[in-house]
């Protein structure tokens, strides 16, 4: 395995861009957090001749640390750091989930689940409109209240700065359903990238809930997404049939089954 950072020169920065704009679904989170977020990165990458077999992805920023691990790598548990709280993602072999889910089980409280990566593009997609007096629009810095409102009733408290910071950022895009100025709901983008959009946060506050809220702000970021020129990307639980269901209305495709391993010590 290669230490990225410890090895990082011209030619591993130009193989990973390569891997990314052949396969942009597997390698954009490496890709990303490499441009955008070195000093909060570390990456190992497995090589099979002269492309990359596999990685291991660690990003710190995060309240817990998320790891994504891809294809072929060995041992991923001796990569990742101790840490109190961790999200990872494995697009791999099960014996590596099993190998995951057994170290980690030792030493705290494991989680597993499966999670679907849909994408939607051009010519798929389908723009979703909602009525009822109802605007949806983009978050704006008047609205930044509204927003750390409903981070809190959606569980994740943020403050006044980070809000700020991510209504100011190029690669957090949010959009909100709106009624009587309250945000009702919202869904954002959290990675940006010339060829791909990757949305999250989707929430609905339980009175607005069942009024198609959350694929009509997930449908209005998709579509600036396409309009852009990228393709849009989001993860959704495999047990969570009815927004299976909303993104495939407009025009999401499923074609990736990723395990998601959460771990709290």
């Amino acid at each position: 395995m290669i230490n990225v950072f410890g090895e990082l020169s011209r030619n591993v920065l130009t193989l990973i861009r390569k891997s990314y704009l052949k396969y942009p679904v597997s390698f954009a989170y490496l890709f990303y957090d490499i441009i955008y977020y070195p000093e909060l990165t570390d990456a190992y990458i497995n090589m099979a001749g002269n492309d990359i077999a596999g990685f291991i992805l660690i990003f710190n920023g995060l309240r817990c640390t998320a790891v994504h691990v891809v294809g072929n790598v060995s041992n991923p548990i001796n990569y990742i750091p101790p840490s109190k709280c961790l999200d990872i993602l494995v697009d791999a072999e099960p014996k590596l989930v099993n190998q995951l889910v057994s170290g980690l089980s030792r030493s705290g409280y494991v989680e597993q689940h499966k999670f679907l990566t849909m994408i939607c593009s051009g010519s798929s997609f389908r723009e979703f409109h909602v009525n009822d007096g109802y605007v949806i629009r983009r978050i704006m810095m008047k609205d930044l209240r509204e927003l750390m409102r409903i981070k809190g009733e959606q569980g994740v408290q943020i403050s006044e700065i980070e809000a700020i910071m991510r209504l100011l950022s190029p690669h957090w895009h949010y959009y909100g359903a709106f009624l009587n100025e309250e945000l009702v709901s919202i869904a954002t983008t959290y990675l940006k990238l010339p060829e791909i959009w990757i949305i999250g946060e989707v929430y609905t506050v339980p009175n607005h809930q069942n009024k198609g809220l959350a694929k009509a702000v997930t449908s209005a970021i998709t579509k600036d997404a396409i309009s852009s020129g990228a393709m849009a990307m989001l993860h959704v639980y495999e047990e969570n049939q009815p927004a299976i269901q909303a993104y495939r209305r407009i025009g999401y495709v499923a074609i990736q089954q990723l395990i998601r391993i959460q771990y709290k010590s």
